[in-house]
C-alpha cells in the first residue's frame, strides 16, 4: 500500500504492463503511413500552387505588361507524382489497417479514408498536370 501511494512500482508485473501501454510512434507503421501520406499531399498542393500562372494586377494593366496564362507543366507533373505517391501510401496503410483488424473493437483508420477522399478530389481538380493527359496530348 505504501509503494502505491509513493508512485513506485511493487514488482516486475506492473513494470511489464506499463511498458506495454507506453506510446511508441516508431513502432506503429499505420501512424507512419498517415504522416507520410499527409506530408505527400501537402507537397502536392504546394507544387500545384507554385505552378499556377500569376494573376494580372493593377500594375500589369497600367504598364501594359502581359502576364503569361500557362501553367508550369513540370511542377504540375511533380504535383501529380506526389498525388500518386499519396494514393499508394494511403491505400497501403488502409490494407495494413484492414489486415490488423483482429479484435472486436478494432476499426478502420478514419484519417486514411479522409486522405483518400482528399486525394481523389485533388486528382479531379488538377487535370492540367496529369502526366497521362500530357503524354496523350503530344501524340
Amino acid at each position: 500500500m505504501a509503494a502505491q501511494m509513493t508512485g513506485q512500482s511493487t514488482g516486475p508485473r506492473e513494470r511489464k504492463n506499463r511498458r506495454k501501454t507506453a506510446y511508441n510512434p516508431a513502432g506503429n507503421p499505420l501512424l507512419w503511413c498517415k504522416w507520410v501520406g499527409y506530408l505527400f499531399w501537402v507537397m502536392a498542393m504546394y507544387f500545384a500552387q507554385m505552378a499556377k500562372p500569376p494573376d494580372e494586377s493593377f500594375f500589369h494593366r497600367l504598364m501594359n505588361m502581359g502576364v503569361t496564362r500557362n501553367w508550369n507543366r513540370d511542377l504540375m507533373t511533380l504535383s501529380w507524382l506526389f498525388l500518386i505517391l499519396t494514393a499508394l501510401v494511403a491505400f497501403g496503410g488502409l490494407i495494413l489497417n484492414a489486415t490488423r483488424l483482429r479484435r472486436k473493437d478494432d476499426q478502420l483508420s478514419a484519417a486514411l479514408i479522409v486522405l483518400i477522399i482528399l486525394n481523389m478530389i485533388a486528382m479531379g481538380v488538377l487535370p492540367a498536370g496529369n502526366p497521362i493527359g500530357v503524354f496523350l496530348s503530344h501524340l
